[in-house]
């Protein structure tokens, strides 16, 4: 049942970048706006991901989840109702995205620790690997859902099948059981998060992760955000067919969790963790060379591909050299690489609305490329991981 609760809530969310995305370029014109907007949730991500560890490794952690499901669901309808009475503005948007960027910080750690309980050590990167195919299936099949509800129903009517689709994943967490945390002594929060700091630093594994997260996250995330600004600029796209690119996205990333549910100890799997930034860059630079929707197709599904090897095998590797007591706090901190996402997303917004969508897309491939030979060259901590 959790991995439903899973499924319908990652559908949501899917469901509302993409739309956010189409109807904040439509609304505005602005790629500026539009990478301004899809960047709110990244703050809120970045501070709440102080404490949403510390919230997991305290408190019943199905009652985490729900809570923030039920609110995504209730912030899905308020939308569709301005947008319905044309009371709706940007900035609701942008607000819309803070908030739900402080419930995914809350939400993942728990969800996350969640499958920590469940399952046994042993079958843990398996575990988080079919957990990430879940929301990569959702990610297959809700963007070009989105893309075609938004031209058939308009823009309200997505946001309500949203809300309920939410509401989904609320129901499908209730049937779990209660899943409480290792009862420790608590402390204050943030000395709390503090040990967590200090842990890590003195985990070199988990410490190089983080770091590699963080750049690679930098280099793609950003354009994942403002595909709707490159497929209206580059290929002319309708809502549909921006649908259809970030389902190519889904497609790479549930061949990427195949891959990596297949993965065990002695894998090289710091070797595989670095080639999906490879992957990654090749398919930014073929992105911004030929500018075709069919060349766009593939190149996602090698974003795609990418983006699940850091996620899902970047995760499964902390967890795995992480103390049960600590794992929340680890996972919230692995959160916290999203809340820099303004530190990428607004200079490609700025570069793309001056430059052109293409330019900035090849400068961040070949620097993707660059980081990922470092890495291979001199991080023997992350190569040698097996």
């Amino acid at each position: 049942m959790l991995w439903f609760g899973v499924v319908f809530g990652m559908a949501g969310i899917q469901m509302q970048m993409v739309i956010r995305g189409i109807y904040v370029y439509d609304l505005t014109d602005s790629a500026f706006l539009t990478g301004f907007v899809g960047m709110g949730f990244a703050p809120s991500l970045f501070f709440v991901s102080i404490y949403g560890g510390v919230i997991s490794d305290r408190l019943e952690r199905r009652f985490i989840i729900q809570i923030a499901q039920t609110t995504n669901a209730l912030l899905a309808a308020s939308i569709g109702f301005l947008i319905l009475f044309e009371l709706i503005f940007w900035w609701h948007l942008l607000i819309v995205s803070v908030v739900q960027g402080a419930m995914f910080s809350i939400m993942m750690p728990a969800r996350q620790a969640a499958i920590s309980t469940i399952v046994d050590r042993k079958s843990l990167p398996n575990a988080y690997a079919l957990n990430a195919m879940a929301m990569s299936l959702m990610g297959l099949l809700s963007p070009a859902l989105a893309g075609f509800l938004y031209e058939w129903i308009n823009p309200y009517g997505v946001y309500f099948v949203t809300s309920l689709v939410l509401m989904s994943a609320v129901f499908f967490t209730s049937q779990v059981p209660k899943m409480y945390p290792k009862q420790i002594e608590h402390k204050k929060v943030l000395r709390e998060f503090y040990e967590g700091l200090t842990y890590l630093a003195s985990n070199k594994v988990i410490y190089m992760i983080l770091i590699y997260s963080v750049v690679v996250a930098l280099l793609t995330m950003p354009f994942r955000m403002l595909i709707q600004v490159f497929a209206k600029d580059v290929y002319g796209s309708l809502p549909s067919e921006v649908g259809m690119l970030m389902t190519s996205v889904a497609i790479g990333g549930i061949i990427g969790s195949v891959l990596i549910a297949n993965l065990r100890k002695g894998n090289h799997r710091g070797f595989f963790l670095i080639i999906g930034a490879v992957v990654s860059g090749v398919a930014l630079i073929l992105l911004s060379y030929i500018p075709y929707f069919i060349a766009g197709v593939f190149g996602l599904i090698g974003i795609g591909l990418g983006e699940q090897a850091r996620w899902a095998l970047g995760q499964s590797l902390v967890m795995e050299n992480s103390k049960e007591e600590y794992r929340g706090r680890m996972m919230s901190i692995l959160m916290m690489t999203f809340g820099l996402m303004p530190l990428g997303m607004l200079p490609l917004g700025l570069a793309m609305g001056t430059l052109g969508a293409q330019v900035p897309v090849f400068i961040s491939g070949v620097f993707l490329l660059i980081f990922s030979l470092f890495i291979f060259i001199f991080s023997g901590t992350i190569r040698r991981i097996s």
